[in-house]
């Protein structure tokens, strides 16, 4: 019995870190040689874009913010931007009122029923007037073009909802290197979904849909996850644009990383499973198995990680799979070694990424229990 529960657990982590990569892969290099090459698809007129930026106490970053909007290489008379401020407490609405003094294009919107992050979102789409809604974060950075470049994903009709790059800063700490590389991997897994058209995700930091798509959002669920599942099931795409870069930084403090892990866990989670049609194979064929492998299956990661260590030991202690029980072993002692490195301050060297990995999962696990104990998460 140890060995099939071992082999189920190692099957199921393996087809998820590294099987459903290579399908993908290899599901992309198939369909190229069927697809034909064409021009694309321009667009006769700049769309008028509403950019909605949701913030509370965001003092030190929203004056950049607002001059990276002003700054984007778009017709000033079709562009709109939309600051709603979520019962801030500090100078935000202030600066925000400044900006809106010099350019009539900014307005702020300012509510005090504290609605969290979705809530306030879904005020401000109610004053939007934009055909296109660009949704982005306080603390993200632009470049002059990055609205006019995600704005001609539009030129094609079967295309809903745009998303960027999102490139992060690099402190020198073992978290910020460990999920470097997890973000790597995150970013080609969204890009080949984006390749064959099924990709369900965006990046929170900056994306664009068309406005008559919108449907309001629960308070409880992130608009990241849940924007592209009700664009999907709608029937459009939801693409991944290489051209668009933005910046953001990451949480380089254990604390930090650990918090923005659980969060986002338990808010996709729920955000997924209250669009149970995306899910239905027969509907969404490869859409939910993309969801399935790309999403809840690395969310329950954790559960197989220690499903996989127990059966092991269980063997190990009749003497079999004792290589196998050494190495998982070593695993965690490696990241328990990056774990009091980076308590330090000290750089973690290669213990930082089997220390980030065991970081996620934690994360990844207590998302879960916080789902399972209908926890609601309405926090930027």
């Amino acid at each position: 019995m140890e060995h099939l529960v071992l082999a189920i657990a190692f099957l199921l982590l393996a087809y998820t870190w590294a099987g459903y990569p290579v399908l993908l892969w290899a599901l992309r290099k198939f369909a190229s040689l069927f697809r034909q090459e064409s021009a694309p698809a321009t667009l006769q007129t700049n769309p008028k874009v509403s950019i909605i930026v949701a913030v509370r106490n965001e003092e030190g970053t929203i004056g950049a913010k607002l001059a990276d909007c002003i700054n984007l290489d778009y017709p000033a008379d079709r562009l709109e931007i939309l600051v709603v401020s979520d019962n801030s407490a500090d100078k935000t609405e202030e600066i925000v009122e400044e900006f809106a003094k010099c350019d009539a294009r900014v307005r702020l919107l300012a509510d005090r029923r504290k609605l969290g992050k979705s809530g306030v979102q879904n005020l401000a789409v109610e004053h939007a007037s934009g055909d296109i809604l660009c949704f982005t974060d306080a603390d993200t950075r632009t470049c002059p073009d990055t609205l006019k470049v995600i704005v001609e994903n539009f030129a094609d009709p079967a295309v809903g909802l745009a998303t960027a790059n999102v490139h992060f800063g690099q402190p020198d700490s073992a978290v910020a290197e460990g999920q470097g590389a997890y973000w790597r991997f995150e970013l080609l897994l969204r890009e080949l979904e984006s390749d064959l058209g099924i990709l369900a995700t965006s990046s929170g930091q900056l994306l664009a849909m068309r406005r008559e798509l919108f449907r309001p959002l629960p308070v409880m669920y992130g608009d990241d996850c849940v924007l592209p599942l009700d664009v999907r099931l709608q029937g459009y795409r939801v693409v991944q644009d290489a051209r668009v870069v933005v910046y953001d930084t990451m949480p380089s403090s254990i604390k930090g990383e650990f918090r923005a892990r659980v969060r986002m866990t338990a808010r996709n989670w729920t955000g997924t499973l209250a669009r149970p049609a995306i899910l239905n194979p027969f509907r969404f064929p490869l859409t939910s198995w993309g969801l399935i492998s790309h999403k809840l299956l690395r969310w329950l990661t954790p559960f197989f990680l220690a499903v996989l260590l127990v059966s092991n030991i269980l063997l190990a202690v009749r003497g079999e799979w004792m290589a196998a029980c050494l190495f998982q072993v070593a695993f965690y002692i490696a990241a328990c070694i990056g774990w009091l490195r980076a308590r330090k301050g000290a750089s973690a060297w290669i213990f930082g990424y089997p220390f980030a990995f065991c970081l996620a999962n934690v994360g990844f696990f207590l998302g879960m229990v916080k789902v399972l104990r209908g926890q609601k998460i309405v926090s930027y």
